[in-house]
């Protein structure tokens, strides 16, 4: 009997221990403490189709607005809510202070939190949430590369503020035509887009292979640049003189998608894939995405109605 007793006693207590065990993993291994990139991934897509023909919403307000909502349980979250959510940001303007013509003005997240009558627990839970996410991006970035960033962002918003190209734009270009300034062209002569010499550069210029097609390499001219602040500001009276840039839409364009599609449809990039498509805009959306640039724009459109 006492040996029953023992063996009971075994079984019970090796059962609770196996339990223990599966219930500390799964503490440390809840999907609540996981932001797995579909998730992201479903933020960045409704906060871009809202975004369209409106002002740039910024994903991470609408992931940490629905990690209350789902409870940080991401395996729930849906396009569906997450456009809502994002709609919440996005008000027609009545004021006379409008961004660039736009019928639209961006809410602060502190804004759409009062609208939806959140208390102070659950917005210490959303701004907890957003400094998680401050280091989150679709690819791992390193340093040298949110150096590159931030080197050219000041340039980029000033950019946009005179001549209307997005910050995610101007970024992403440089980030593409340059290779994050490791390029020869880049790095020797402060050329950050690719441009090439044409008849009214009256300044310096190198000869350079290129690759403009799939699979093909040509010798072109390219103009040269003492800095590239120079490089920047170069660029950007590049797009506003080429009146093929107008023509196709660049300066009525609102958020990075649209102007993208509109700068390759302009010719800024011949570059084609082994079909004979232009692959120029989806590079560059690529990018913008992936290195979160659209945040940029959203932050310089949210700071003009707080201003």
């Amino acid at each position: 009997m006492k040996k029953l007793k023992k063996l009971l006693f075994k079984i019970v207590f090796f059962t609770i221990f196996i339990m223990l065990i599966f219930r500390i993993s799964d503490i440390f291994h809840s999907p609540k403490d996981v932001f797995p990139i579909s998730s992201m991934k479903i933020y960045i897509k409704a906060s871009d189709e809202v975004s369209k023909n409106t002002l740039q919403v910024n994903w991470k307000y609408v992931a940490a607005i629905d990690a209350i909502r789902i409870n940080k349980d991401f395996s729930k979250s849906n396009m569906e809510e997450s456009k809502k959510i994002a709609n919440d940001f996005i008000e027609i303007n009545n004021s006379t202070k409008k961004f660039k013509n736009s019928k639209y003005q961006l809410l602060s997240l502190e804004e759409v939190m009062n609208n939806l009558s959140y208390d102070d627990k659950e917005k210490d839970k959303v701004y907890k949430f957003l400094e998680f996410l401050n280091d989150k991006y679709l690819v791992n970035v390193d340093e040298n590369k949110k150096n590159f960033i931030n080197e050219l962002t000041p340039s980029a918003i000033n950019i946009y503020n005179n001549y209307g190209i997005l910050p995610s734009i101007t970024i992403g270009q440089a980030i593409l035509e340059s290779n994050w300034g490791k390029s020869d062209l880049s790095s020797d002569y402060n050329n950050l887009f690719g441009i090439k010499s044409t008849k009214s550069w009256k300044g310096k210029t190198v000869k350079m292979k290129t690759s403009e097609n799939y699979n093909d390499t040509i010798i072109a001219t390219f103009r040269a640049y003492a800095s590239k602040k120079d490089s920047l500001d170069d660029y950007a009276q590049f797009l506003k003189n080429n009146k093929r840039y107008k023509e196709h839409g660049v300066f009525n364009a609102v958020n990075y998608i649209t102007q993208a599609t509109s700068i390759d449809k302009a010719g800024y990039s011949t570059k084609q894939d082994e079909n004979g498509k232009n692959m120029y805009a989806d590079l560059l959306t690529q990018i913008i995405r992936e290195y979160n640039l659209q945040l940029v724009d959203s932050k310089t459109q949210l700071d003009f109605f707080k201003n």
